[in-house]
């Protein structure tokens, strides 16, 4: 068992303090034992000290006085009280030193974070549990539905994150693969990854980037992807369902053949374009940058490009499937990926006016 400085310095300070009262204690006794307080003598007192037993006063004896106590030698009660005094101011300084010891641990060689042997490593394990329980809860809000409830990236969009070469423990023997490693994820989180069609681009995070996360948020994720346990991650599906948000990624779905445009929009919508957007008014999307899209029928086009587009357009609905075909190619640096056979993606010209269809009836 680790033996902590603290609670040595720590213990032994309260030891010395209480000896150090109790020493004083002891001096005020023991003065008060070999030098008494001295009463005046008077009335019946004074007529004892010059008669003896059985004498009247009709019977004085003047020349008699009661034998008078020795007094204490002087020179061995100064030499006790030196003693004393030296013993007292060194236990005084002994207190002084102690706490001195203990502020230079804290404020000195603690502040060494090189320093394996002083470092504070419960609050530093404690530090570490509670970014990888914030980590959690952000990847339950913002990863889930694209990396799968374990972080295996069994929903077929995201890339597997809770796997070996990204585990603390996995890497840490090897600092130059746990700094390119730790560097990847930072960057990956905080600008995103662009993928070619007819993958789905990972957005970016950073807020500096244009995303919701700031750097401490990041730093919490990390945490949680390098040093979260299984238990960690199999808290995730409850995190969800306390939220009241799903409890399952939505994997893609196979297309249902209707006779109904708008109904094959539907499924076509909840295949590809839940994993970014919502379509439930009032909540927020998966990817922060892409907008809820509830009310799309009604509240019509949410971008400067797209509002232009469809002034230009008139009544024709090709701006929009200009969009779903190949938003880029709009707003270049858009996250949205090409959907466009003809471009790359895997939607038709069919399922792109379903989707219009299916859009435009969100009122």
């Amino acid at each position: 068992m680790t033996i902590d400085i603290n609670v040595v310095l720590a213990g032994l300070s309260i030891v010395l303090f209480v000896g150090l009262i109790g020493f004083f204690a002891f001096v005020i006794r023991h003065q008060n034992v070999v030098e008494p307080d001295q009463k005046p003598v008077e009335g019946v007192e004074l007529i004892r000290q010059h008669y003896g037993a059985g004498e009247t006063i009709e019977q004085p004896t003047p020349y008699y006085v009661a034998p008078i106590p020795s007094s204490p030698d002087p020179l061995e009660i100064a030499g006790n009280l030196d003693k004393k005094i030296v013993l007292g101011g060194f236990m005084l300084f002994a207190v002084f030193a102690l706490v001195g010891a203990y502020l230079f641990t804290l404020l000195v060689v603690r502040a060494d974070a090189s320093s394996e042997t002083w470092r504070d490593k419960v609050a530093a394990q404690h530090q570490q549990d509670a970014a990888v329980t914030r980590g959690r809860n952000l990847y339950a809000n913002f990863c889930f539905d694209c990396h799968g409830k374990d972080g295996k990236g069994d929903v077929g969009v995201g890339l597997p994150l809770n796997k070996p070469d990204f585990k603390y423990d996995t890497i840490k023997a090897d600092p130059a693969k746990l700094a390119v490693t730790e560097s990847l994820l930072d960057l990956t989180i905080h600008r995103g990854r662009p993928k070619p069609p007819p993958g789905i681009s990972m957005p970016a995070w950073g807020t500096a980037d244009g995303g919701s996360l700031n750097d401490e948020q990041i730093s919490q994720l990390m945490a949680f992807i390098e040093h979260g346990t299984d238990a960690d991650w199999g808290d995730i599906v409850t995190i969800r369902r306390e939220l009241a948000l799903s409890e399952v990624p939505n994997p893609p779905k196979p297309v249902v053949t209707s006779t109904d445009p708008v109904e094959r929009g539907h499924q076509l919508t909840l295949t590809y374009c839940t994993t970014c957007h919502s379509f439930t008014t009032g909540t927020t999307s998966p990817v922060p940058q892409a907008p809820n899209l509830g009310t799309y029928g009604s509240a019509g086009p949410l971008n400067t490009e797209n509002k232009a587009a469809k002034a230009a357009a008139g009544s024709s609905d090709q701006w929009l499937i200009d969009w779903e075909s190949h938003a880029p190619k709009v707003k270049p640096g858009i996250i949205m990926p090409i959907f466009a056979q003809a471009e790359g993606g895997q939607l038709t010209p069919e399922n792109i006016t379903d989707i219009v269809a299916y859009l435009k009836s969100l009122k």
